[in-house]
């Protein structure tokens, strides 16, 4: 997307969530950050049609927060994010759902968009302590989601101190809606295969 280089400027958080999965780790560059009260975005989310409203099942209680970024004059980025924990084999295992609606400006789905929406993924990453970072772009006939909605599923590998993470992730672009929601499922490679089980559930049970 050429909008400011899509989810590049768009999809960049200015704070820190816990090392969970891509998306709540990078920070929307210069972006003055104006949290809303619960009344307000219900307005905001009413005004925009069914925009983050989505179905979904986390297999353990998430918490949920949502925030309204100013990323340009006339042009704001309404967040809702979703998280969700647990713990198998003494490891935890975290999904991570966005929703990202852009006020202003419209997303096209431009492969440089989605370019720079996996670097600023990695860029943020990085900045948050990840080490050996490897993206893997997942095949068509290795695709999770089955949707008819633009989508990108990839996959990052990195170290952070002694744990090696792995992520799984989807990312749908919702042009109706001028949306992306990103879901993501993340943990250390000991549970490798819960992941990917979780990863592969979570986004059976999406709907928009």
């Amino acid at each position: 997307m050429k909008v400011l280089h899509l989810v590049g400027e768009f999809m960049k958080f200015k704070h820190s969530v816990v090392i969970i999965a891509l998306l709540s780790v990078t920070s929307i560059a210069h972006a003055e950050q104006k949290p809303l009260e619960e009344g307000v975005i219900g307005k905001q989310v009413q005004r925009q049609s069914d925009a983050c409203k989505f179905d979904i099942k986390f297999s353990s209680e998430s918490t949920q927060r949502a925030q309204q970024l100013k990323i340009a004059p006339n042009v704001n980025l309404n967040l809702k994010q979703f998280i969700a924990t647990k713990q198998v084999n003494a490891a935890n295992i975290s999904s991570n759902v966005i929703c990202q609606q852009l006020i202003g400006q419209s997303y096209t789905g431009s492969e440089q968009e989605w370019q720079g929406f996996i670097k600023n993924g990695l860029d943020g990453l990085l900045k948050a302590g990840f080490k050996e970072l490897q993206y893997t772009k997942v095949g068509t006939d290795d695709a999770v989601y089955q949707g008819g909605l633009d989508n990108m599923e990839y996959i990052f590998t990195g170290t952070i101190g002694v744990n090696k993470q792995i992520i799984h992730n989807l990312a749908v672009l919702d042009k109706k809606n001028n949306q992306v929601i990103t879901l993501s499922v993340s943990g250390n490679e000991v549970v490798s295969q819960e992941i990917k089980e979780e990863y592969q559930r979570l986004i059976g049970s999406f709907s928009l």
